[in-house]
């Protein structure tokens, strides 16, 4: 009877300890994505020190804004180097080829299909670019984006916030860096003057949403967005 008893004990003391450290691990986990305004959290994988044969790397966002079961990320470091349209023309996000490239090609490449559940159709504002005066296009649908000149303000207002670098992999696609820094230009979302250009952010962190630049220049850095739901 004592035997009986204390193999009980002892699988119960087993149990305790097992939950314990399933409690602790699911607080690690908790804590390694903090979702907080400022916070940097790893959502996906993608190929960033261009070393292909050791997989791809977890990619690390920030995060800009919480809106309930939702949150706002941004890339923390540009992802990739991308034209914004693929030749010139007078174009807006709406039509553009980065954004086709973002919703299908990326999208795809960077998370499961159980990750993409979580990433939520959002409606995209297009307003006009008060530096250049220059219209957008109607709100669309997305599910990865660009900031806009108006977001990159807001959610990143102060110079050093915009500022970033390459990925490796991005760098070996041809992202612009300064030659001091190692910082890169990255394209907003939002048009610049004639539409032909699209708005910035320069490698110093200053907003350029007056001339921009050219849209089949293919040395801007990709930092993609996404609204997040975080409730489940």
């Amino acid at each position: 009877m004592k035997k009986g008893f204390a193999v009980i004990l002892g699988l119960m003391l087993c149990l305790s300890f097992a939950l314990q450290a399933l409690a602790e691990e699911t607080d690690e986990a908790e804590e390694a994505n903090d979702y907080t305004v400022g916070s940097i959290v790893s959502f996906g994988d993608y190929e960033q020190d261009n070393n292909e044969e050791n997989g791809e790397e977890p990619i690390e966002w920030i995060v800009l804004a919480v809106d309930g079961d939702r949150a706002l990320l941004l890339s923390r470091y540009g992802l990739d180097a991308q034209p914004y349209n693929t030749y010139t023309k007078k174009i807006t996000w709406c039509r553009c080829s980065l954004r086709l490239w973002l919703n299908y090609t990326f999208i795809k490449e960077a998370f499961t299909v159980q990750e993409r559940e979580l990433i939520l159709s959002s409606v995209i504002t297009n307003e006009k670019t008060p530096a250049s005066d220059t219209y957008g296009c109607d709100d669309t649908t997305d599910q990865v984006f660009l900031l806009s000149y108006a977001e990159a303000l807001e959610y990143l207002p102060d110079e050093e916030s915009r500022q970033t670098q390459p990925t490796a992999y991005a760098l070996a696609s041809g992202a612009f860096t300064d030659e001091t820094t190692g910082n890169c230009w990255w394209w907003l979302r939002s048009p610049a003057d004639g539409n032909t250009n699209a708005s910035y952010i320069r490698t110093d962190g200053r907003v350029n949403g007056y001339d921009g630049q050219t849209v089949n220049r293919d040395t801007g850095s990709i930092r993609p967005a996404i609204w997040l739901n975080i409730g489940e």
